[in-house]
């Protein structure tokens, strides 16, 4: 789905400047919808346009094409490319860790019940992939006793969950409790609890264009930070974009809200932790050689600055209450 700014069509010189969620289904990314919806890059200077994928894969291959200034999604995809020589650096966070239960059929009442079923991730390489792992493993579930498949985001994932395409998939709120209360489905593990770093969500843009547009992502971040205090403050308008990006209603869309806004929408305004980025690189230098003995570091995957200029400011204290 794609959603274009005022400014289409309008000149290059009014800086149009494109952010895309990769995986947008979940209501963290309400910070991105409301810079949108609320013309709130437009406050700063920059022609916002916006397009919400299914999944990160495709939105990291925009980035790297130069269709796209910033990218929403997992930092997992960032490690994958740069490891395949690009030049991708993630500048915030968003969450911290795996905000996912393993949602099963009605049947699977234990993990050994799992074994020759057919588990759905988005795409291999993706948040999906490597937190469908962790929860395998949690649970004793040897890996090659399943059948991993790649079946698309979230919302397709959940449809396959129900009518029996797939045995069991990792699945965010309100889809959890949907699928349990409606469907009867069954929860082996809630990775929350897991205690395992994970950079589930990061802004990500590319170290060449942010060092020659550096005041453009900075405006652009400084849009999507206001973004999350006008839904923190403003819980109407964090239900009324959840209502119409996700398409749930009611409950399940307080639901969403009060997880992913109220509780954990200040992880935007942090950088990722370091060790669920080493945690990925374990992950990957298992099927990768080339990722054996890299770091964060050696890969460039971190750059602060450009939250450290706004924090320093004293952007982010003006809207404190």
């Amino acid at each position: 789905m794609f959603l274009s700014g005022p400014g289409a069509g309008k000149s290059a010189a009014q800086d149009k400047f494109r952010v895309a969620s990769g995986g947008f289904s979940t209501a963290v990314h309400a910070v991105v919808w409301a810079a949108y919806e609320k013309k709130i890059f437009q406050k700063y200077g920059l022609e916002g346009e916006y397009l919400a994928l299914e999944s990160g894969t495709p939105a990291m291959q925009a980035l790297l094409a130069n269709e796209l200034q910033i990218v929403f999604t997992t930092g997992a995809l960032a490690i994958t490319a740069n490891l395949q020589g690009a030049d991708t650096t993630i500048i915030a966070g968003g969450m911290n860790f795996i905000p996912n239960k393993l949602l099963v059929r009605p049947e699977i009442k234990r993990p050994e019940d799992l074994k020759g079923r057919r588990i759905a991730i988005s795409r291999f390489g993706s948040a999906s992939d490597y937190a469908t792992q962790v929860a395998l493993e949690k649970l004793g579930v040897n890996p090659k006793d399943v059948t991993i498949v790649q079946v698309g985001g979230n919302m397709t994932r959940y449809a396959a969950l129900m009518n029996g395409t797939v045995h069991g998939t990792l699945l965010a709120e309100p889809l959890t409790t949907m699928g349990i209360r409606e469907h009867k489905m069954n929860s082996l593990i809630d990775l929350a609890e897991s205690g395992v770093p994970f950079p589930q969500n990061c802004f990500i843009v590319r170290r060449s264009y942010l060092e020659a547009n550096r005041s453009k992502v900075v405006n652009g971040m400084k849009a999507i930070i206001e973004g999350y205090f006008a839904v923190k403050n403003d819980k109407a308008l964090g239900l009324q974009l959840i209502k119409k990006y996700i398409r749930v209603d009611g409950e399940d869309a307080n639901i969403s809200y009060e997880y992913y806004l109220a509780k954990h929408g200040s992880d935007v305004m942090v950088m990722p932790d370091r060790k669920g980025l080493e945690f990925i690189l374990s992950q990957v230098a298992t099927t990768t050689p080339k990722a054996k003995g890299q770091t964060p570091e050696s890969l460039r995957l971190l750059d602060s600055s450009v939250l450290d200029e706004i924090k320093k400011s004293g952007f982010i204290d003006k809207f404190k209450r």
